[in-house]
């Protein structure tokens, strides 16, 4: 217990940041959120210990407060931010078309194909096109891609 309490006394600011930064660098390497929130507050706590804001059991109890609170909340938050666009198109790839735009390959009676790259996707539209002119792709019903003119 004693060389427990004598390597936490000799914790400074530089032992927080390295300690910070091998966190932030796992994140990375694991992408989970799971070490964001403990690499935060160990930057934090750093911030503290070189302020002389407390001993280290000031600096440890900060440090235990700041992981808690941190993944309490911000981690619903990076989650959402996460996932705001990715469940309207996941699997869809013809909803991530939507805003695009695509070229006339031929058209009549308001159906016909366009072509996206360097995939020809069936079309309809309200207006009358012609070969060869540039839409943009409005909605998508199924496999079906509702374009207007660009």
């Amino acid at each position: 217990m004693d060389t427990l309490v004598s390597f936490f006394a000799e914790f400074g600011p530089q032992h927080w940041l390295i300690l910070g930064l091998v966190l932030l660098i796992a994140e990375m390497a694991s992408g989970t959120t799971y070490l964001l929130w403990p690499s935060v507050a160990a930057f934090i706590t750093a911030l503290a210990a070189f302020l002389g804001l407390g001993n280290w059991v000031a600096e440890l109890a900060l440090f235990a407060i700041l992981v808690i609170a941190l993944t309490w909340l911000g981690r619903p938050l990076v989650q959402r931010w996460r996932n705001e666009g990715a469940a309207n198109t996941l699997n869809n790839r013809a909803a991530s078309l939507i805003g695009t735009r695509a070229v006339v390959t031929s058209f009549a009676n308001g159906v016909g194909s366009v072509k996206v790259g360097d995939t020809v996707w069936r079309a309809q539209s309200d207006e009358a096109l012609e070969a060869g002119a540039e839409v943009e792709i409005a909605s998508v019903d199924g496999a079906v891609l509702k374009v207007r003119r660009a």
